[in-house]
């Protein structure tokens, strides 16, 4: 268990009694949201302190912990990578977080850490996770318990290592007809192995038919495989699959042992991999798994990077990006700093998968975003 924090001094102690803590220093420049300071590049290193910071209202808890003394830095990723932030040389006890957003209140964590190992005495801090270019994130550092002290915050992108391609299969279906991977180029996919006797298999379809359901037409592709070693064959599935609700909606195929020798073998099910667009594994689950949980891994591989293109007739802009589930709204502001993007009020019309709307130019500058609440 974490130790129940005290004050350390000697000289300052009848001053901490007498004055409080955040007293005895200014605040920092980048004690609050709006004042958070800009970082950029690939490998960044910026120092600071966060004596006499504050926590403003409506911040979220940092971490899960008490903090109460928290400074902000804001930082895009100027390529797509895996990212590693870390307040390590920090001379004090932090709490890191990392969130998207760009109000305090509308803030959205993404990684955060308190100790990088505090069973080896690291009580700094250290977060690592996958990052798109010119996604930006807000870091706040924070003091386990409101500590204070002088802070050295590093940023690193490095280009992710890469994904190893996914196996190309032809399976036969429960009809015994061959069901081939190259049926599904270009789709995100989400390949199950199961078997009918599995309990934990049978708890995750209903999450699976829900998936099926909700993001098929924008691409995602379900195939339930009944692993080789299962004992049955596609009449038991067959029958199986006949009384079970709700009903599967989603492609099952029987799987061999050389098709799962080729994914490194499955020892257990469920056993869940996650293909994108290009074909490549990009995740492995081993047991059950939430709705929720692969729903987050599978929106951005479906909505990544949507285009939004506009064409100019006369003094008009023809504004179009694609329609789908994550249904992206188009905002609009001053200039590409200002922090009141707003939405545009005027709804686009809708038709064979594209919005398309049209706006009268003026002689202001105005700029234009897709944004989505996911």
């Amino acid at each position: 268990m974490k130790r129940n924090f005290f004050w350390r001094g000697t000289i300052l102690s009848g001053l901490l009694l007498g004055l409080g803590w955040s007293n005895l220093w200014a605040q920092p420049a980048n004690d609050q949201f709006a004042n958070r300071i800009f970082l950029s590049g690939t490998n960044v290193v910026t120092t600071g302190d966060n004596y006499g910071a504050t926590l403003e209202l409506g911040e979220p808890v940092q971490a899960g912990f008490d903090g109460g003394a928290s400074v902000w830095w804001s930082w895009t990723a100027p390529i797509s990578g895996i990212v590693t932030i870390t307040t390590g040389g920090s001379g004090f006890d932090t709490v890191l977080s990392v969130y998207r957003g760009e109000t305090v209140e509308s803030l959205v964590a993404v990684a955060f850490n308190d100790d990088e190992d505090y069973g080896a005495g690291i009580t700094t801090s250290k977060v690592t996770f996958e990052t798109a270019a010119n996604v930006t994130y807000q870091i706040s550092v924070d003091g386990y318990n409101g500590v204070a002290g002088p802070v050295r915050l590093g940023v690193q992108v490095g280009a992710a290592p890469p994904l190893p391609p996914a196996p190309t299969w032809a399976l036969p279906d429960l009809n015994g007809m061959i069901v081939r991977s190259t049926n599904y180029a270009g789709k995100v996919v989400i390949l199950d192995f199961w078997a009918t006797w599995c309990g934990p298999c049978k708890n995750g379809m209903p999450d699976l038919v829900a998936l099926q359901e909700k993001y098929g037409k924008d691409g995602l592709v379900i195939v339930g495989a009944d692993v080789s070693w299962s004992g049955e064959g596609a009449t038991t599935v067959r029958n199986f699959l006949a009384t079970w609700t709700p009903t599967v909606n989603y492609q099952v195929v029987m799987s061999t042992t050389s098709f799962e020798s080729a994914l490194g073998g499955i020892t257990a099910i469920p056993t869940t991999f996650v293909i994108d667009r290009k074909n490549m594994l990009r995740k492995k689950f081993v047991g059950t798994q939430s709705y929720t949980t692969l729903e987050n891994v599978v929106v951005p591989l479906l909505y990544r990077d949507p285009c939004l293109t506009c064409e100019r007739t006369g003094r008009d802009m023809t504004f179009r990006w694609p329609a789908n589930v994550l249904a992206y709204g188009l905002e609009a502001a001053t200039s590409l700093e200002a922090a009141d993007w707003s939405p545009w009020l005027e709804a686009p019309i809708t038709s064979n998968g594209t919005n398309t709307l049209r706006i009268s130019m003026t002689n202001a500058a105005r700029f234009f975003r897709l944004r989505t609440a996911q």
